[in-house]
C-alpha cells in the first residue's frame, strides 16, 4: 500500500506544481505572442519589404482590423466590394524543368582559324620532376577565347595547352590561364560590355544575346 502524506505535505507539493504549471502557461502565452505577430508582419505594418507578400498581398485596412467597420463607414463603403487579394493562375504542367528530350540546344563553337594562336608548353612532369622541353608532346587540347575586336567582328585566341608522357608514364598537360575553362567562352572584356548595356543602357537581356549572336 502506497503510504499516505500528510495534509500539509501535500497540499505544498500542490501548491509547488501549480507554480510550475503558471510559469509553463505563462512562457507559452508568451511564445504564442511572439509567433502571431511574426506571421502577421506584411510590408504595411513592419520593415519588411514589398517582395515579401507573395501573391497574398495584405488589404490596406488589415493593420487595424478593429477599425476596418468605421472607415468603411465613414467612407460610405461596403467592406464586401474590396478586391481580393490576387492569387497566381498559373498551373503546374507536370514536366521536369530543363530542356526535354530531343530538344537542340545551341552554344558557342570553336572556329577553324583562329586570330591568335598562344602554345601553353609542358617544361617537367609533374611526378618525377623530369625535363620534358625536348619530348614532342602527343596532343594539343585548345580552348577558345572570344573577345571585342574591330567594330562587328570577335577576336578569337586560342590556348593550345601541351600534352606530354614522360618516362616515368604521368601523363602531363600544360595549365590554362586563369578563367579560361571552356572549349568557346566570351573573355572578361566581352563579359564586361554585356553588363555594361543590360545595366547602364537597360538592355533586356534578351537584346544583348542577339548583338552578341550578331557579332559572332
Amino acid at each position: 500500500m502506497i503510504p499516505e502524506l500528510p495534509a500539509t505535505m501535500s497540499a505544498e507539493i500542490l501548491l509547488k506544481e501549480n507554480a510550475e504549471l503558471r510559469m509553463r502557461v505563462a512562457c507559452l502565452e508568451e511564445r504564442c505572442r511572439e509567433l502571431e505577430e511574426k506571421v502577421g508582419k506584411n510590408s504595411q505594418n513592419s520593415s519588411k519589404p514589398p517582395s515579401s507578400d507573395g501573391y497574398q498581398k495584405p488589404c490596406k485596412n488589415s493593420n487595424s482590423p478593429d477599425h476596418s467597420d468605421d472607415l468603411s463607414a465613414d467612407k460610405g463603403t461596403d467592406p464586401s466590394d474590396e478586391k481580393p487579394n490576387p492569387k497566381s493562375l498559373r498551373q503546374s504542367s507536370g514536366n521536369k524543368a530543363g530542356g526535354k528530350k530531343g530538344h537542340q540546344g545551341t552554344c558557342l563553337k570553336q572556329v577553324d582559324i583562329p586570330d591568335y594562336i598562344e602554345y601553353l608548353p609542358v617544361k617537367e612532369c609533374n611526378k618525377c620532376q623530369a625535363s620534358l622541353l625536348d619530348s614532342e608532346p602527343v596532343k594539343y587540347i585548345e580552348r577558345q577565347v572570344f573577345e571585342p575586336g574591330r567594330p562587328g567582328e570577335f577576336e578569337v585566341t586560342a590556348h593550345r595547352a601541351e600534352v606530354k608522357i614522360c618516362t616515368c608514364g604521368c601523363r602531363n598537360q600544360a595549365e590554362f590561364p586563369e578563367g579560361v575553362t571552356a572549349a568557346a567562352q566570351y573573355g572578361s572584356a566581352t563579359q564586361a560590355m554585356a553588363v555594361y548595356l543590360n545595366q547602364y543602357h537597360f538592355l533586356p537581356f534578351k537584346r544583348v544575346s542577339e548583338y552578341f549572336n550578331t557579332l559572332s
